[in-house]
């Protein structure tokens, strides 16, 4: 077979998503994960958050705690049975998979304490398995990474500068540079308040995921030339984000609406003027 055989129209590729999500804790991360198209395996590394998810029926759960048992799971998901059972797989969180990294290098070079060289083997190991993670989707398989946040100095400050921070995944900077350029979209979980004009004046929580270019935030969406996508999304889930890669547009978002109390009513009194006023 030579190299022609591998050339396809760019619109028969899988339609399968490759994603990375990060925020805070409790912001819906793993709510979103559960979205994906069943059956969905979770691989929880150390997370231990499948609890509000629990009732999601199609999610198997994983639980690795070893370098090894990571690359295990990829095995069966990419030439074992798992490639012909699973729809999608969620890695939650990637930021203790760098962990089992870091052990798994000083346990291989015999050390008790990372070294330079070790932060190097580190970094190698992570960028190839989560690619070698990423590269499922060329199986049809959806992928999701989830990460917790992390504040960084902008590039070039020193103490003497005040410079916004950059938000992003928790991860070393050159595997987060790697991980954000892999993957399709990379959306910012957090939560609102929001409060509707009603006879209660309820509030309530919106669950959402910034998805446009930020000045600060890290997020990314590869959606269509000439298309364009919103600042954020209420209540993120995969249905909602294969919308957006297919056309860009979406259902408008639900916007704050706060409640403003009347001005108080003012007489308007008619003046009249003399006849010597209007000369």
């Amino acid at each position: 077979m030579g190299i022609e055989s591998k050339i396809r129209p760019v619109a028969s590729l899988p339609k399968v998503l490759s994603i990375l999500i990060y925020g805070r804790s409790g912001t819906g991360k793993t709510t979103i994960g559960s979205t994906f198209p069943k059956p969905l395996l979770f691989v929880d590394i150390q997370e231990k958050g499948t609890d509000s998810i629990s009732n999601v029926e199609g999610v198997d759960v994983i639980t690795v705690s070893t370098w090894a048992e990571l690359e295990e799971v990829y095995w069966y998901l990419g030439t074992g049975a798992g490639k012909e059972k699973y729809k999608s797989v969620v890695l939650d969180q990637v930021s203790s998979m760098q962990d089992f990294a870091m052990a798994h290098a000083m346990e291989e070079e015999g050390k008790d304490q990372m070294s330079q060289r070790l932060w190097g083997i580190t970094g190698g190991l992570m960028k190839t398995w989560l690619l070698n993670y990423r590269d499922l989707t060329d199986s049809g398989i959806n992928v999701g990474f989830i990460a917790h946040d992390r504040a960084t100095k902008g590039e070039g400050s020193d103490e003497d500068e005040t410079l916004d921070p950059s938000i992003g995944p928790r991860l070393m900077p050159s595997v987060a540079g790697l991980l954000n350029g892999a993957v399709k979209v990379i959306g910012n979980t957090y939560v609102r308040e929001a409060f509707a004009m009603d006879d209660e004046k309820t509030r309530t929580i919106e669950y959402c995921m910034r998805l446009a270019p930020h000045p600060y935030y890290t997020t990314k969406m590869r959606n269509p030339m000439g298309t364009s996508i919103p600042e954020y999304i209420v209540d993120p889930s995969y249905d909602k984000l294969m919308q957006l890669l297919a056309s860009g547009e979406t259902k408008p978002v639900r916007r704050i609406v706060e409640e403003v109390k009347p001005a108080a009513e003012t007489k308007v009194v008619k003046r009249t003027t003399t006849k010597s006023e209007e000369k």
